[in-house]
């Protein structure tokens, strides 16, 4: 379920439960595609006070979940140390996992876990994911990148 509305104007972003595993998901996210903006240890406080633990977004969660146990997951695009401290430091001190977009994208390019969905965002990854194949093998044929930068060097002058 996504964009959950909840009573005070708060909205959860994404509840989920793995079809495989049955694992039940809490999922905020905090992508910003504007240069410049990552995520800091002080806005783990706020994800977890306003996002996570608020009693409006915990009460909602209950309805669904009942009293089972989930996973909390905020995704973002990048942290201020680049993923090497603050995922650590948000699971053990405040009790949820960070994951990095990138990441997140680039596996599921990488293994297209479907195939024909009629999701637009899943299908776009799919289509984007076949052209990188095709250009790999493309760049392949020409002898890699390093010909290809070589051969269009000598065009150029």
């Amino acid at each position: 379920m996504t964009n959950i509305q909840c009573k005070g104007r708060k909205e959860i972003d994404l509840l989920a439960i793995s079809p495989t595993s049955g694992k039940k998901y809490h999922v905020e996210s905090s992508v910003w595609t504007s240069r410049g903006f990552y995520l800091k240890e002080k806005d783990l406080d706020y994800f977890k006070k306003e996002r996570f633990d608020h009693p409006i977004i915990t009460e909602r969660i209950r309805e669904s979940f009942g009293d089972s146990n989930y996973e909390k997951v905020l995704i973002v695009f990048n942290t201020k140390d680049n993923f090497r401290f603050l995922p650590e430091l948000a699971e053990e001190k405040y009790g949820f996992h960070v994951w990095g977009i990138k990441s997140i994208v680039a596996y599921f390019m990488a293994n297209r876990l479907t195939r024909g969905s009629r999701d637009d965002i899943i299908r776009t990854m799919e289509l984007v994911s076949l052209v990188r194949q095709q250009e790999m093998v493309f760049l392949k044929k020409l002898g890699g990148i390093k010909n290809l930068r070589k051969k269009h060097r000598k065009t150029r002058t």
